[in-house]
């Protein structure tokens, strides 16, 4: 029996079939050879997260990626970039699957540094079935400068001493043909960001000694981009400054006056607390919120250029009573027990209700609106890291940006925030540090301690570009 029909069947239908299936699966290999994820063909790639300088001490930050895994690694140092160089090794690994690797390159032990210029050079291939499954391969090469030399750093002038809970002015010399940052640091950890002074590699930067500060040394320092750092401390003389320390017993009248007033606006849990722990939160929860606004708004990161610091002594309120002084230590007590305690970082001065405060020096308001205890306040920076504010204020008469004129009312006396009594907190900070008022209102000081060391160090640079 015929399992076809010999009249019907056709050879070269048979093979046109066949083929057309060869090339169905031909196409359908390629087809995944090019799209499948398998053979990705896109090599593995490197990158210098740090800078390209390189002291040969301090670790370099190198990353290596893949868009599939990498399978391999290796990372050597060439001596120089010039054709006689020499190789390095310096890290090597599998990729064990990862599509992303950071290195710290670090410089072998024992091993030659290289004089000026070297190169990082990193060799990766990655997991790809491409190139008969040895994947895709990079070779990477990062030109490196090295640079062992640290900064120059020479004090130029300074104030002659520092108070606790004072400033100072300190004005240095900074000089690296790769010079990164130039700031003065304390040995308590505060940092103050300095300004160009002047004439090129000259700088110049408002510091403070904080009020609890009883041991206090200050360094001007440069760093470079290769890590490489300098310093030199500056000579001041530290004054001791003894501030008033008062105990007040809280009473109950007290406590539910402004305190209630202030726990129903702030805190959520008003009604779930006791009394006491009603002032406990706005004496140190909501006084800490609102020191961390003003220090938000107080500390910068970057100056622009002070060839003139030009400032005049503050005389927010004319003819009027200073009530409270800056640095007093406040140990609030219950039934003789100590339950809570804060430092005044201001002066407060009194006249009439609701008289017109002033802006004594010109300024930019950074910030201008409500900020817990200290109510309604605006905060005016005056230049080189320098800001004052006001708080308690019944009314504000400028707004956050504005450009703050010398003479200017910006606002008016009063008792919102944690005030009693119809009167302006008076506070001046350096870079976010509360400083004594009482210097910033005292022209002779200001003469003494800015003015006069400006003044002086213009006459060293000069002299020193004239030789």
């Amino acid at each position: 029996m015929k399992i076809y029909d010999d009249k019907h069947y056709n050879p070269r239908r048979k093979q046109m079939i066949r083929l057309s299936i060869a090339i169905a699966i031909a196409a359908a290999a390629i087809l995944f050879y090019i799209f499948a994820p398998q053979f990705e063909s896109e090599p593995p790639k490197a990158a210098l997260i740090s800078e390209p300088f390189w002291n040969g001490d301090l670790e370099l930050d190198l990353k290596i990626t893949d868009n599939r895994a990498i399978a391999k690694y290796e990372i050597a140092l060439l001596d120089t970039i010039e054709a006689d160089a020499k190789e390095i090794k310096i890290a090597s690994g599998d990729g064990e699957g990862r599509n992303e690797i950071a290195l710290k390159i670090k410089m072998p032990d024992k091993a030659p540094l290289p004089k000026k210029r070297a190169a990082l050079i990193a060799r990766i291939s990655d997991a790809s079935w491409k190139n008969f499954g040895d994947g895709n391969f990079a070779e990477v090469k990062i030109d490196i400068e090295m640079d062992r030399r640290a900064p120059i750093v020479n004090i130029v002038a300074t104030s002659y001493a520092i108070s606790l809970g004072g400033s100072a002015l300190a004005i240095f010399e900074a000089k690296d043909e790769n010079l990164k940052e130039v700031s003065v640091k304390t040995r308590n950890g505060r940092t103050f960001v300095a300004a160009p002074f002047h004439k090129p590699n000259f700088y110049v930067a408002l510091i403070a000694r904080g009020i609890k500060d009883t041991e206090f040394t200050a360094y001007a320092v440069a760093s470079d981009r290769a890590g490489n750092q300098n310093r030199a401390r500056l000579p001041l003389y530290l004054k001791d400054t003894r501030y008033k320390e008062s105990v007040l017993p809280l009473t109950k009248d007290f406590m539910e006056g402004k305190v209630d007033d202030l726990n129903f606006r702030y805190n959520p849990r008003y009604k779930e607390i006791s009394q006491l722990e009603k002032f406990i939160y706005v004496n140190e929860d909501l006084r800490k919120e609102s020191f961390d606004l003003i220090e938000k708004y107080t500390a910068p990161s970057k100056l622009p250029p002070a060839e003139n610091f030009t400032i005049g002594a503050f005389r927010p309120l004319p003819n009027s009573k200073m009530v409270a002084g800056f640095g007093e230590h406040r140990i609030f007590t219950l039934e003789g027990k100590n339950v809570s305690e804060s430092y005044h970082y201001g002066v407060d001065l009194a006249s009439v209700k609701e008289a017109n405060v002033f802006a004594t020096n010109g300024g930019v308001a950074v910030f201008a609106g409500d900020n817990g205890v200290y109510g309604s306040m605006p905060i005016i920076h005056h230049g080189l890291g320098l800001f004052s504010l006001y708080g308690h204020c019944t009314d504000l008469k400028i707004a956050q940006g504005d450009n703050v004129r010398n003479g200017e009312i910006i606002g008016t006396t009063g008792i919102t925030g944690f005030a009693l009594g119809d009167h302006t907190h008076f506070e001046t900070r350096v870079q976010g540090v509360p400083v004594s008022p009482l210097e910033w209102m005292d022209s002779a000081w200001i003469r003494a301690n800015i003015t006069k060391i400006e003044e002086e160090a213009r006459k060293i640079i000069d002299g020193r570009s004239s030789n």
